[in-house]
């Protein structure tokens, strides 16, 4: 099982924090949220994987900040008690951001929390410009569940994450991501009707990052195509 330093460390080598003199900080210094942050870095080399541009974004100080904020708990897009990061990407005509731990408002009407989402980025502007709950309904184009289980893990998180994709029917990409499985959580995950299950995911297993990578990076390249 990876570390809380060897999460923290993942995402620094994936987002060249160190070697560009950027700071990692995260409001929550555990493994849960230094997973996430793991997740989104893995989206950023989708990105890239692509031929796209991802660029870590501060919402006070804008593109390439000096220090990475991520939040310690679900929160407002648009919230500018500090500098949160986000990161702003191109993949040809297409613009979108990646965040982490952002509250949005689903076709039901219903708030969700949503551990690492990918929106389009004109929404993802008007939400900050007016404050307001970004919407799933068109804009948002993936949601991904990450847990970081220390113990065996059961189906309880994964039955409330496809709640939330049902009530987020436009995504591009849902997945479930977690550093570890049970035969439960297999099971559940193998319908069809599930999203897409990446249980294996840590620094220490190059494979299980690949191929999460690849996934991301052909629902992206579907998405610019029009496909």
């Amino acid at each position: 099982m990876a570390t809380l330093d060897e999460l923290k460390q993942a995402v620094d080598d994936l987002l060249t924090i160190t070697t560009t003199t950027r700071l990692l900080q995260l409001n929550s210094d555990t493994c849960d949220r230094a997973f996430e942050a793991y997740v989104l870095a893995l989206c950023v080399a989708a990105v890239r994987a692509a031929g796209g541009t991802a660029t870590p974004t501060g919402i006070r100080t804008g593109p390439n900040p000096q220090v990475l904020i991520f939040r310690g708990a679900p929160g407002s897009m648009a919230s500018q008690a500090q500098d949160f990061c986000y990161v702003d990407c191109t993949l040809g005509r297409k613009r979108f951001e990646i965040h982490v731990d952002v509250v949005y408002e689903g076709q039901s009407g219903a708030n969700h929390e949503i551990d690492v989402s990918i929106c389009e980025s004109a929404h993802a502007r008007d939400v900050r410009q007016s404050n307001r709950t970004p919407r799933t309904n068109r804009y948002l184009l993936g949601a991904i569940e990450c847990k970081f289980y220390e113990s065996v893990p059961g189906v309880a998180l994964a039955r409330t994450f496809v709640g939330l994709i049902r009530d987020c029917s436009t995504n591009r990409l849902n997945a479930f991501v977690a550093n570890r499985s049970s035969p439960g959580l297999d099971s559940f995950l193998s319908t069809s009707w599930a999203p897409k299950p990446f249980t294996d995911l840590t620094p220490l297993a190059p494979e299980a990052e690949r191929r999460f990578v690849c996934n991301v990076e052909q629902a992206l390249r579907q998405w610019m195509s029009g496909r």
